[in-house]
């Protein structure tokens, strides 16, 4: 299924009704019928039955352990290959990935993606697992139906260590990619944008926010607006406006039901108020503090600019291309410096799922040029007016009942306020689709051979003197 040219998904049928494949499609080079045998499953009972089997196959990881007689399941060892075989069924059959969104519970796919990224996350031998459930959930995230459809209660008991929270499947998958940025291997470091790409995409959607989740998310605004991450590279910054954009979603769209959230933004007001009135003076000294000359930054913010294995186009709702001012003069600009490259169309957020680059590199320094940036990328005003509003409120509050107050007590408050006419004009809903390109693929093939070596060494029918499996350079 990785080789040859990928299958049309439109259906050709001969005289009789029958289905075919065209013969100018046979005969070109690379075809191979199998990917266009995949491509053109259509029918529902077909696709009905592919779903129900991944579903059945991959719950089975966690199912095994949740048995009152231990091994009375026997565990299965294949789950690697039923994603791949998952996510290439995602690439080659739209019709597919329609049917999971609207005719089927697509959270029973969700919980043991989660899980196996959860239970993987400081494996260095599944670090390819987490990339693929990664690309799974990034695909899946860019469809405004799974958005909603996380919203269902969550009550699946998981044997894994998973911080025990009353909530849908959204706080799942929000507390899961928490737990693989403050918990997982530092070779995660390169998908730590697709974590909260994932997060952003569905938080337009999110109607009710867990307690465990409000706090985590808050807590990593904090831990990356914090020098070590801030300062790490130039363009660090770009994680904590994807955390704005996830506050800002829940606050225009979602703010009924989200007091949790609100109420943590509260108690956390004074990381964005740093950030808000952070100056270049500052901005030197707190780096210097945490850089000296000496010492080289542990995460390298700027890796994700390095290798380019991942492609995010936004979006909107409806599902037409939304290009930023700041990428439409960055790219007149090399349409400019190279006319032969005028022809290209679609620009494109690179992140990626490569390693950091070997070497030393020279210690960044803020500068006017980096602080104006950092100040127009990020979103801001919308949390500043709403604490502008809630922070006397909570104030007035606790000068009443002299300090002493119940958080469920500033909860029924906040459900009782109403933002409207406070918060800024509501902004478009923003959604960062996943864009195949050729370097995913090229990392898909090397991932999917890996596995197939690795599980074919009893018995050995590869030459093992004769695999290369990567390159070093």
């Amino acid at each position: 299924l990785d080789c040859g040219l990928p299958g049309d998904p439109l259906p050709v049928e001969n005289q009789y009704g029958e289905p075919v494949v065209a013969v100018a499609e046979a005969q070109k080079g690379g075809f191979n019928i199998f990917r266009s045998l995949l491509a053109r499953i259509s029918d529902g009972k077909d696709l009905n039955t592919l779903y129900r089997g991944f579903v059945r196959l991959l719950r089975h990881t966690f199912e095994s352990k949740n048995t009152l007689l231990p091994s009375s399941q026997s565990k299965l060892e294949c789950y690697q290959e039923i994603l791949i075989l998952l996510w290439k069924t995602l690439e080659e059959n739209p019709l597919f990935l329609d049917f999971i969104l609207t005719r089927c519970d697509v959270c029973e796919l969700v919980v043991p993606i989660c899980y196996l990224m959860y239970t993987s996350r400081q494996d260095a031998s599944k670090i390819g697992l987490v990339h693929l459930c990664t690309f799974i959930l990034l695909k899946l995230s860019g469809e405004r139906s799974f958005g909603v459809s996380l919203n269902r209660p969550f009550r699946t008991k998981l044997p894994c260590d998973l911080p025990l929270f009353s909530g849908s499947h959204a706080d799942l998958v929000s507390i899961t990619l928490h737990k693989m940025i403050v918990n997982g291997s530092y070779r995660l470091v390169p998908l730590y944008s697709c974590f909260l790409t994932v997060v952003c995409n569905i938080s337009p959607y999110w109607r009710s926010m867990s307690l465990v989740s409000s706090v985590k998310l808050v807590n990593l605004f904090e831990l990356f607006s914090s020098p070590k991450f801030l300062y790490s590279g130039e363009k660090a910054y770009k994680h904590l406006a994807l955390l704005l954009e996830i506050f800002n979603n829940i606050i225009q769209y979602q703010y009924n039901g989200n007091q949790h959230l609100v109420y943590a933004i509260v108690r956390r007001k004074d990381a964005f108020g740093r950030l808000a009135s952070l100056t270049l003076h500052k901005a030197v000294q707190q780096c210097s503090k945490a850089f000296p000359a000496h010492l080289q930054p542990e995460y390298d913010a700027d890796a994700a600019e390095q290798v380019a294995a991942l492609s995010i186009q936004d979006v909107d709702e409806t599902g037409n291309p939304i290009q930023s001012a700041d990428s439409r003069e960055d790219k007149s600009s090399k349409r400019a410096d190279n006319p032969a490259k005028s022809w290209e169309s679609n620009e494109e957020t690179v992140v990626s799922v490569g390693s950091s680059v070997a070497g030393v590199k020279e210690l960044f320094t803020p500068s006017e040029s980096w602080l104006a940036e950092l100040r127009s990328s990020l979103p801001l005003e919308t949390v500043n007016r709403l604490l502008q509003h809630l922070v006397p409120v909570v104030d007035d509050m606790c000068e009443r009942q002299n300090g002493v107050v119940d958080e469920t007590e500033i909860l029924e408050v906040f459900k009782d306020i109403t933002m409207v006419g406070l918060l800024p004009v509501p902004h478009a809903i923003v959604i960062r689709k996943y864009q195949p390109n050729q370097y995913t693929s090229i990392w898909f093939t090397a991932f999917m051979w890996g596995v197939v070596f690795l599980r074919c060494q009893q018995p050995p029918i590869f030459d093992l003197e004769c695999i290369q499996l990567f390159q070093v350079s």
